[in-house]
């Protein structure tokens, strides 16, 4: 028990378990001892039944082990305790001399399991503001574009279009929409009556509110009812322009079917994607994926086993099944990508379940190596800080990001109190709960320093 978490004698030709012994208070509470007078592979998971039969078929016998010391290889395999809850293990079965029993020892992947599970809750609820934002985002440029009434955003400061949608290009008689972008919004309309626009564009920058006038636009000859609505954000007050006549779009004709467009569009997309079945044998698999793994074709990939090219294997394909099961989908699993050379490039991985019959999983691989933070972590707000350190779990230990984090907070909070003192040492100081000097040997660390700071 001093190398192993648990141990259990089982019968060689039956399976059937003799005894079992654990190791830590965890495994305690499981009360594996209910594995007793039972087959074992009953209480296997289905997604390592084969991997167990098959260890079950070649154990490893005492002589060779005793021969090659402890090299020898641990396999992941997903147990059930006797209350029905997941019991991960990496274990390897030893055979005696008698061949009438195996010995089979654990090592608890529980823990790990557990805290890649939280970090992957943590990372969730960082992103449901983030996704409400871009959901809401995403609605406006759907009820922006699908607008059969002509309409424009205008920047009062520089009387210029920043944004139009396809029904106001067609008002213009443009191809494109992005062909109104920088141009004088009065200069859409006859010379005659661009007085007059200027005139609701002054009043709207002045008093907020605007009356509708009467424009015929320069391209088409048509005459507009121009209604505007006053928007004021962050970057300055603009202008949203309706044009009180609408012109219908013709229909648009597919040339080739829509299922077509889709099966291209994963194969060529700059993303690894792969499709496996519950047990995470691959089933397809795209151009990007095969860049990444190094592959040459697609039955070199097809058949083998997904965990086989994670950095942590078996625990990140636990993990990753475990919240597929829950929620059918996640996002931005962190992890490395092991190569057919060996080699690993960090990754983040977001899946989904897919529809059918068979249970399916869908995977798609981003390349993150660039996006690696390697020097400090430093930003002006907490909001991309947070986003930086995110980066960072499952590539750092969690140790070396609590470090940066700590004195990511230290440094913000000593610029927030210099920024509301105005700049002085020694009312921030007193703000922070600190002496000058330890403030001063703060500054001097953290590189917010002027020349006449001394420590």
């Amino acid at each position: 028990m001093g190398l192993a978490d648990l141990v259990v004698v089982l019968q060689a030709k039956t399976h059937q378990v003799l005894s079992v012994k654990t190791k830590g208070l965890e495994l305690g509470r499981m009360k594996l001892d209910g594995w007793v007078g039972v087959n074992l592979s009953e209480w296997t998971q289905a997604d390592s039944v084969d991997k167990f039969k098959g260890l079950l078929k070649n154990p490893t016998h005492l002589e060779d082990f005793v021969a090659k010391g402890a090299d020898f290889q641990w396999r992941h395999i997903n147990f059930l305790s006797p209350s029905k809850l997941s019991a991960p293990f990496l274990i390897h079965l030893f055979k005696f001399h008698n061949d009438e029993q195996l010995v089979m020892i654990g090592r608890d992947l529980g823990s790990v399991s557990k805290m890649q599970q939280k970090l992957m809750d943590t990372h969730r609820s960082m992103e449901r503001d983030y996704l409400r934002l871009r959901h809401t985002e995403l609605r406006y440029k759907l009820l922006f574009e699908a607008a059969s009434e002509p309409v424009l955003i205008v920047d009062l400061s520089t009387r210029k279009i920043v944004q139009a949608n396809a029904s106001a290009a067609k008002a213009f008689a443009l191809s494109d929409a992005k062909k109104l972008v920088g141009i004088e919004f009065s200069h859409c309309f006859e010379s005659v009556q661009r007085e007059e626009i200027e005139s609701m564009l002054s009043l709207a920058q002045t008093a907020g509110k605007t009356n509708p006038v009467k424009a015929k636009g320069i391209a088409s000859g048509l005459e507009y009812t121009v209604a505007s609505d006053l928007i004021v954000q962050e970057g300055g007050a603009q202008l949203m322009v309706r044009l009180g006549s609408t012109l219908s779009s013709s229909p648009t004709i597919l040339d080739k079917p829509l299922q077509a467009w889709y099966t291209e569009g994963l194969q060529k997309a700059p993303y690894g994607f792969v499709v496996t079945d519950a047990s995470g044998q691959l089933l397809s698999a795209n151009e990007e994926f095969m860049s990444l793994t190094g592959a040459i074709s697609v039955s070199q990939v097809v058949g083998q086993h997904f965990e086989s090219w994670l950095g942590r294997g078996g625990v990140d394909w636990g993990v990753m099944v475990n919240n597929l099961k829950q929620l059918s989908s996640f996002r931005n699993f962190a992890t490395e990508l092991v190569s057919q050379s060996n080699l690993t490039l960090e990754v983040d991985i977001s899946a989904c379940l897919l529809s059918g019959n068979d249970k399916r999983y869908g995977f798609f691989i981003r390349d993150v190596h660039r996006l690696s933070q390697t020097g400090p972590v430093s930003s002006s707000s907490m909001a991309g800080s947070v986003s930086q350190l995110s980066q960072l779990v499952g590539r750092m230990p969690m140790k070396d990001i609590v470090g940066e984090t700590t004195d990511m907070i230290e440094k913000m909070c000593i610029q927030s109190a210099l920024e509301l003192t105005q700049n002085n040492r020694a009312s921030a100081a007193e703000m922070l709960g600190l002496s000058r000097q330890s403030l001063y040997i703060k500054l001097h660390r953290y590189g917010i320093t002027e020349p006449s700071d001394k420590p």
